[in-house]
């Protein structure tokens, strides 16, 4: 129950920062925190419930957020076969690498919905989002409480 009580205030403060910095995925550090602890039940239902609010909220037509939080998932398996993924410096990669994946991933998507595609805005979010995702990152894993590492994965 506690570990439901945490991860909805994340969701609730982590779309809250999205409404005041748009184009930055808050959530995408949690995600990356889940799948280190390795909470696989968790983290396909954080994956449904988050991609279901991204899809709904956001103004791209769908299949963006799937695709987002599956590339997480790749980096992290990519990754992990050459990196400490408990490293702050994974962190920075993954940061890098979302970063850069954003403005390709937003213009495939304008493009497929013949949308204005704004270049500049979605270089800016890219640059945005590599410098907040490590700094979020650390954050929730040191505020991340005790007793839920501890809990069995299923």
């Amino acid at each position: 129950m506690f570990s439901f009580l945490w991860w909805t205030a994340f969701t609730v403060v982590g779309i809250w920062a999205q409404k005041m910095l748009p184009g930055v995925d808050f959530l995408a550090p949690g995600l990356l925190l889940c799948i280190q602890m390795e909470r696989k039940t968790l983290l396909i239902w954080l994956i449904i419930f988050w991609s279901l609010i991204q899809e709904g909220i956001g103004g791209l037509p769908f299949g963006y957020s799937l695709l987002w939080y599956s590339s997480i998932f790749a980096l992290y398996r990519c990754g992990a076969m050459f990196f400490d993924v408990q490293s702050l410096m994974f962190a920075l990669l993954c940061g890098a690498g979302l970063g850069l994946l954003h403005p390709f991933l937003i213009g495939v998507m304008t493009m497929l919905a013949d949308m204005n595609w704004a270049p500049d805005r979605y270089l800016y979010e890219g640059i945005l989002q590599f410098v907040i995702f490590p700094l979020e990152w650390l954050f929730i894993k040191y505020i991340y409480p005790e007793r839920l590492k501890h809990e069995l994965s299923v």
